[in-house]
């Protein structure tokens, strides 16, 4: 099913009578991949409505829909991008989720809580779980003395010492919604880093650069390689090159080149490979974006961080 149809039926669900859940995941590494566990947290009913009308109001007032791209903007307040979420470390979080009862598989002590690095707002009915909120925790999600604050309460007219009380917040947003195996993405920059998503940047960039090289495309690709490093900027151009493809086009390759010696773009060719130079770097970075653009209106040339195709 097309995502857009899947956000279409998100927005139609009833959620009003859906129980809500609570639960917390931690993250630990196994060979450098990561590994989740997930624990359910005991909540009372006053904060069930409270998460549940989080979700609901999320839903309410995502109105504009795009798939998510690596180059894609922030959404804005009504928008969502989304992706499958089997492309993305959530399917083992939601593996775990679907193995756990939410009566028995609690967490047993307040380190669990300090630990977790985000957390799952889970609204099901008699069919099972309908949709799922994901929140990576904020810096405060549990209040330090080392901070150099002193947690207070006023109650009854006056403030209560709350040092040796457990202290945590929740957010009034979520940064994912999940749905019917995909996810729609309220927060870009929250989604990249919960679901470690800088990883697959680094993978789509190692599968780069073996593609390239065999394909013999660069001269200099030290200067490449050594400039993107583990730059998230740089990453994130490399992942969208990778799935642009237009780097394996030699019709696309041979206008690159025709187009350059015309318009004096600076871009040195040798015996069929591309020199890149620490200079031209960027402009061929952008080139194999296709993100040079040239405006009919005004006669002249961008180069744009995000392009959007018109469909006609």
């Amino acid at each position: 099913m097309p995502l857009r149809t899947k956000f279409r039926n998100l927005k139609r669900l009833n959620l009003q009578n859906t129980e809500v859940s609570l639960a917390i995941v931690k993250e630990y590494k196994r060979n450098r991949v990561s590994q989740y566990e997930v624990n359910y947290v005991q909540i009372n009913p006053r904060l069930e409505t409270r998460l549940r009308n989080i979700i609901i109001r999320k839903i309410e007032a995502a109105n504009t829909f795009e798939t998510y791209t690596y180059d894609c903007p922030e959404p804005e307040e009504d928008e969502v991008r989304a992706i499958n979420s089997d492309e993305t470390d959530f399917f083992r979080i939601l593996e775990q989720l679907l193995a756990l009862n939410p009566e028995e598989d609690i967490i047993e002590n307040i380190d669990e809580l300090v630990k977790a690095k985000a957390y799952l707002i889970i609204l099901r009915n008699d069919e099972g779980i309908q949709t799922v909120g994901f929140k990576t925790l904020p810096e405060n999600w549990k209040m330090k003395r080392d901070r150099g604050l002193i947690p207070l309460l006023y109650k009854e007219n006056r403030f209560e010492d709350l040092e040796d009380e457990n202290i945590f917040s929740i957010s009034s947003f979520v940064d994912i919604i999940y749905f019917d195996e995909a996810l729609f993405i309220l927060s870009k920059k929250n989604f990249e880093s919960g679901l470690n998503f800088r990883d697959g940047m680094i993978a789509k960039a190692d599968e780069l650069y073996q593609e390239v090289q065999e394909a013999n495309l660069f001269v200099n690709m030290d200067i490449l390689t050594n400039r993107v490093g583990n730059n998230q900027r740089y990453l994130r151009k490399i992942a969208t090159i990778k799935n642009l493809g237009y780097y394996q086009d030699v019709n696309y390759l041979q206008r690159l080149r025709a187009i350059s010696e015309q318009r004096n773009w600076g871009i040195q060719f040798q015996e069929g490979q591309i020199v890149i130079t620490e200079e031209h770097l960027d402009a061929i970075l952008t080139l194999l974006q296709n993100k040079r653009l040239h405006s009919e209106l005004t006669d002249e040339t961008f180069d744009v961080d995000s392009a959007k195709r018109l469909e006609v």
